[in-house]
């Protein structure tokens, strides 16, 4: 069973079973105008690619990629906004609520916590594992919303602790799932905070990938 959502009107899968790589942000950890720039920019090209491409849907996979890329530059560069993960107890919130959900409705694969940002990959349990699969909309609306309740109250603060929208890609295959960990867990060392994936406090990696570190 699959069920189809919209991010910035693209359409994407998110069935029932999937294994996702997940990233989500700190509220104002992008300022509204580059915000505002990147969609315009994202806009004008998509309309580009469905105008005038013979392969829409491979051209529009790439534009995604570069897109999140752009993105992701940005996090680990950007001084401004907030970077409230830097404090070790509020990163063991957000640690320990993937972890709760580890088993539970799905497989926790790895994650990595940086300053502004969280990336993330599990697989969902699906229909025959579970009485109650969940959604990727469900799980990351339970983990988003418990864990800004923990910062926020740690915080003393009130309001938005993470950015409404989340990016997320269905991983397809093991070969793709493989790079991707490879990616989050040297997230840290690209970012210049460590010299080795290994070193880095706020990453996990499920022990049967133990080798990619």
């Amino acid at each position: 069973m699959k069920t189809d959502f919209h991010r910035r009107n693209l359409p994407h899968i998110q069935p029932l079973g999937g294994t996702f790589f997940v990233t989500y942000n700190l509220a104002g950890s992008i300022p509204k105008e580059v915000l505002a720039r990147w969609a315009a920019e994202y806009e004008e090209q998509k309309s580009a690619i469905l105008r005038t491409s013979e392969n829409k849907d491979d051209d529009l996979e790439r534009l995604g990629k570069l897109d999140f890329a752009k993105r992701d530059k940005f996090f680990d560069s950007y001084t401004g906004g907030n970077h409230y993960l830097k404090s070790d107890s509020l990163a063991q919130i957000v640690a320990d609520t993937l972890h709760y959900w580890d088993n539970k409705c799905l497989e926790l694969y790895s994650y990595c916590i940086m300053s502004n940002h969280v990336h993330v990959v599990f697989r969902l349990f699906g229909e025959g594992e579970i009485d109650k699969p969940r959604y990727l909309q469900e799980v990351m609306h339970s983990i988003k919303l418990f864990s800004a309740s923990q910062c926020n109250k740690l915080l003393g603060e009130t309001g938005a602790f993470w950015q409404h929208e989340s990016y997320d890609r269905l991983v397809r295959n093991s070969a793709e799932l493989k790079r991707i960990m490879i990616y989050i867990a040297n997230n840290p060392v690209k970012a210049g905070l460590c010299s080795e994936m290994k070193d880095w406090k706020w990453s996990y990696i499920k022990h049967i990938y133990n080798d990619i570190m």
